[in-house]
């Protein structure tokens, strides 16, 4: 009777090594290396032999704790996804992608950013949810295209004043941290349309934040020690609920009524 083999495939890595060098092709002609779900330990180093051709690269889905600095190779990429890995640092070189618009990190065990991160002074979207992050360090303010942030479900106990650089933010969500407070320089973020902050400790808030955030139509602050009439006491309220209210009308008779509107012929 035969031996059955119940461990990892044999010739798995150089399966994958012939795969990606196959691919790698695929990756030149379109700039998008493709490494979802792979149940990779590191980014193979035939990924950034691409180099300056790399536009975008997908490794989401792996088991990676951390980036060599051969990421910085890929100097021209404009969109890195590493959600659901297991980083833990990343790795200071990162901030040498200088064209780098989107960086998605969430779902990862980060408690620490390089910090020198706000040299990433072209990104537009930051995603680093679901991590173990403590504090954002104040390079973010350099940050002056960032138009999404996205720090919920972390352990911030509080958010640096020099966000108020990111002139060009319009969504910010730090839900579920240890928030006891908001910076008052948030206040100077005139094109902010959404801010949550659910689930934190916060107490009270800026009395600039509705006057100045003249564009916020969104804004969520349940499950926090603040009480309702606080809220409603914070200068220009009423006319940042006119804009919330007018928001909700748009989206039911704008988007869900449009679709039943019929005309006769």
């Amino acid at each position: 009777m035969g031996c059955a083999w119940f461990g990892p495939a044999k010739g798995t890595n150089g399966a994958k090594t012939q795969s990606h060098e196959r691919r790698s092709l695929t990756w030149r002609a379109t700039g998008v290396v493709a490494l979802r779900g792979e149940g990779l330990t590191s980014i193979p180093k035939i990924a950034y032999e691409q180099g300056p051709l790399v536009k975008a690269l997908d490794a989401s889905h792996n088991d990676i704790e951390e980036l060599d600095d051969g990421i910085s190779y890929l100097n021209k990429m404009q969109r890195l996804t590493l959600s659901n890995n297991k980083l833990n640092l990343l790795c200071d070189r990162i901030v040498l992608l200088s064209k780098l618009r989107v960086l998605i990190l969430n779902d990862n065990k980060i408690f620490e950013l390089p910090s020198t991160i706000g040299r990433l002074t072209q990104l537009e979207h930051l995603n680093l949810e679901n991590n173990n992050l403590r504090s954002i360090p104040e390079s973010i303010g350099y940050m002056t295209r960032l138009q999404t942030l996205q720090l919920g479900r972390n352990r911030l106990k509080s958010l640096p004043e020099t966000i108020g650089g990111c002139h060009s933010l319009e969504e910010l969500d730090a839900t579920k941290n240890q928030l006891e407070k908001l910076p008052e320089y948030i206040c100077k973020l005139e094109l902010l349309k959404v801010l949550l902050v659910d689930n934190n400790l916060i107490e009270e808030l800026p009395q600039k934040l509705f006057t100045n955030c003249a564009m916020l139509a969104t804004f969520s602050i349940h499950r926090n020690p603040i009480e309702t009439k606080d809220v409603q006491l914070v200068p220009n309220f009423k006319e940042y609920n006119e804009r919330r209210v007018q928001k909700y009308d748009k989206q039911i008779y704008g988007g869900a009524m449009k679709d039943e509107i019929h005309f006769d012929q």
